[in-house]
């Protein structure tokens, strides 16, 4: 450090100095719009014992979350391929390739505990500090042990590997010091894992990222027209473009994250002729990290009229729009 001051002096000008300890910005690792085509489906948990927190106190996780996940649409958007890059410039250290894309079971998670980051990717940035990328696509690594990597370089694609019911990424900014048990820090606001939160007292925030990443709360992701409910485990599947005029029914699917009781789904269904119907709204019972709800119809008696239908939700809290998604179904 003395030489690059005595150098800059030298030369004319001040170099940045940046502090041994200090971590280095991040940029987001999903090659994706959050909000449009991904979704931040849990944030750290900052909550420390049984209960649950993000950074901001509010229940957007799940207790012993030390990580942030990064959701896709469905399985059919996995499999195109979404891109996933190195957060910062570092060293590939450790990195295992291999296991399926699969939901993973109760049975299954019971064989796998070990390996619940599915196929992973370590990268080491220096002073410690260390980046994780768990539920890899198989085989999608395109790096090896010992490389090196550039920031915003592609290393993998998002997948469904290890512990998870959904596509996503789980991403980890850890630091592993000798003699010390590794830490795992927050990007949003540089906190500790199971630390404090922001409603905790006058906290300042060091935001990890390079660009500022707005916490927009409730996210809604684009709803599914089906002739069915569809559970927890189909939901995250590739839906159907088209649908028979003989379906016993039309449903609309809300999906998304981070609702909270009194919520409520609005929904609405356009038919190919432009008539809107609205449809029964649903009222969150209580708040649900993860979250589905259903609205629809039964099929006339002549059954459902051939064309485009189209679907929209909407997500109400205390009177105020928080986001309106849509789709879109050919029916047959």
């Amino acid at each position: 450090m003395k030489l690059l001051i005595i150098a800059s002096l030298i030369l004319g000008f001040t170099a940045p100095v940046v502090a041994e300890n200090e971590p280095p910005k991040f940029s987001f690792p999903v090659d994706c719009v959050l909000g449009q085509n991904c979704w931040i489906a849990r944030y750290m948990d900052r909550a420390a014992g049984p209960s649950k927190a993000d950074y901001t106190c509010q229940p957007q996780t799940e207790d012993k979350h030390n990580g942030t996940d990064i959701a896709l649409a469905d399985v059919g958007v996995m499999q195109a391929g979404v891109a996933v890059s190195a957060a910062a410039a570092g060293r590939v250290i450790a990195l295992r390739n291999g296991m399926p894309d699969i939901v993973v079971t109760e049975e299954r998670s019971k064989t796998i505990q070990k390996q619940g980051c599915g196929n992973v990717l370590i990268v080491d940035h220096g002073n410690g500090w260390q980046t994780r990328y768990c539920h890899l696509k198989r085989d999608s690594l395109l790096v090896k042990k010992g490389d090196r990597v550039s920031a915003g370089q592609v290393i993998a694609a998002v997948g469904l590997s290890g512990l998870t019911e959904f596509p996503h990424l789980h991403f980890m900014v850890q630091r592993r010091q000798k003699g010390q048990k590794i830490q795992y820090f927050d990007p949003f606001d540089g906190g500790l894992y199971e630390g404090p939160c922001k409603a905790s007292g006058n906290l300042k925030s060091h935001s990890l990222w390079a660009e500022p990443i707005v916490n927009a709360g409730a996210m809604i992701m684009p709803p599914i027209i089906t002739n069915a409910r569809l559970t927890r485990k189909e939901m995250w599947q590739a839906q159907p473009q088209t649908l028979k005029a003989t379906e016993d029914a039309l449903i609309v699917q809300a999906r998304g994250f981070h609702a909270l009781e009194g919520d409520e789904w609005h929904f609405t269904l356009v038919y190919p002729n432009g008539k809107t119907r609205k449809l029964k709204p649903v009222r969150q019972a209580r708040d649900r990290q993860q979250v589905r709800a259903f609205s629809g119809i039964k099929r006339p008696s002549g059954g459902f009229a051939q064309g485009l239908w189209q679907a929209s939700v909407e997500l109400i809290r205390e009177g105020r729009s928080l986001g309106r998604r849509e789709t879109w179904v050919n029916v047959k």
